[in-house]
């Protein structure tokens, strides 16, 4: 039940990505906005941002419409960029025109992209300063995160927070399954379809292990490589390409997996793993972003070498010689997702940030 004690601020806008197909920070606040919304001391909302192409004066229409929408009633805005060369200077113009006009602000950073992390520690620093270093509170998903922003200098609260997984997902979830009872083993992709997310690599792992093990690759998701995907495996009965999947779809897919691999270059925190997690899947990943902070290696699944599709297989290998582990693992991230990664628990915590009250916005 939400904490009826919290008292949150009334007027609260949430920027989001207008995106063709919703990403994960229009899945988070999603998730989050019924139990924000059920204490009944807030009044919040959505404005979509972005989408605007490559039109050249989208971005003063952008600003004049941010301008308009941020009214004399707003007490709160929640700004959702991702460190990245579009949405990270988009976003630091609103945070500027929000502190200009003794605006609070919270900043939001969901995704992470190492190498623009890189340009700003060579270039942009004043900049970030400039804008988003006005922000009362900056939220990030990795103790990493963090301390590059204290090292850019940000002098403002950092708060380590988690994606979240749906409740209404949840809802979808059975008794729990016996591995062991079950003649074919399933393994999950479930991402963009995007190189970096480790795709490829998953799919060479699976090829060099299944002659040896009743197993299938389930892939879903969609992204500029999921053509060349189904091209790569059109031929291959073992491999099942789904798309996009939402709903009671993604629910089912989930609850009859086994192992859910994503061995992504990098990442901010995916809410694929914490989703994975809560359905009682073993989870194969690399050691990237938030997964650094709270994933154990050897008791929730395995960390991997991104980049090793035979590393991915020894992995493989090493659970479906060991069915038990599978399911003791499962078992363990069930519980644990359950007890700390639901929208629920995240949005009791989000609301305590929100309703932390005005700080002096005049910094110098």
């Amino acid at each position: 039940m939400w904490d009826k004690h919290v008292k949150l601020m009334r007027n609260v806008i949430v920027t989001i990505p207008n995106l063709s197909a919703p990403g994960g920070v229009n899945f988070y606040w999603d998730a989050l906005l019924p139990y924000l919304k059920a204490s009944g001391n807030i009044s919040i909302k959505t404005m979509e941002v972005g989408g605007y192409g490559k039109n050249i004066i989208a971005p003063f229409i952008e600003l004049w419409r941010f301008y308009k929408t941020v009214d004399a009633d707003i007490e709160l805005v929640i700004l959702n960029p991702s460190l990245g060369f579009k949405s990270f200077f988009r976003d630091a113009f609103f945070a500027r025109m929000l502190f200009k006009r003794k605006k609070e602000f919270i900043t939001f950073f969901h995704g992470w992209d190492l190498e623009f992390e890189k340009k700003v520690s060579q270039k942009f620093v004043k900049f970030f300063l400039w804008s988003y270093g006005k922000s009362t509170k900056i939220i990030v998903l990795a103790e990493e995160f963090k301390a590059k922003l204290l090292h850019w200098g940000y002098t403002g609260e950092v708060i380590i927070e988690t994606t979240a997984v749906d409740n209404t997902l949840l809802m979808h979830i059975d008794s729990f399954k016996n591995v062991k009872e079950k003649q074919k083993t399933t393994i999950l992709f479930m991402s963009r379809m995007v190189k970096e997310k480790g795709i490829y690599e998953t799919i060479a792992a699976f090829k060099a292990i299944r002659e040896s093990h009743d197993i299938e690759l389930i892939i879903a998701g969609d992204g500029t490589e999921l053509y060349d995907i189904k091209e790569m495996v059109k031929d291959d009965k073992d491999i099942i390409v789904k798309g996009h999947v939402i709903g009671s779809e993604k629910a089912r897919i989930l609850r009859n997996s086994d192992i859910y691999c994503l061995p992504s270059y990098t990442e901010g925190l995916p809410t694929t793993v914490l989703e994975a997690m809560a359905f009682g899947l073993t989870v194969i990943t690399s050691p990237v972003g938030g997964l650094k902070d709270f994933f154990k290696d050897g008791k929730m699944g395995y960390f991997v070498n991104s980049r090793s599709s035979d590393e991915i297989a020894g992995k493989f290998q090493k659970l479906l010689s060991n069915k038990s582990l599978i399911e003791e693992m499962g078992i363990y991230n069930r519980k644990f997702a359950n007890e700390n990664l639901t929208a629920e628990h995240i949005a009791k915590r989000v609301g305590r940030y929100l309703n932390a009250g005005h700080e002096n916005l005049n910094k110098k």
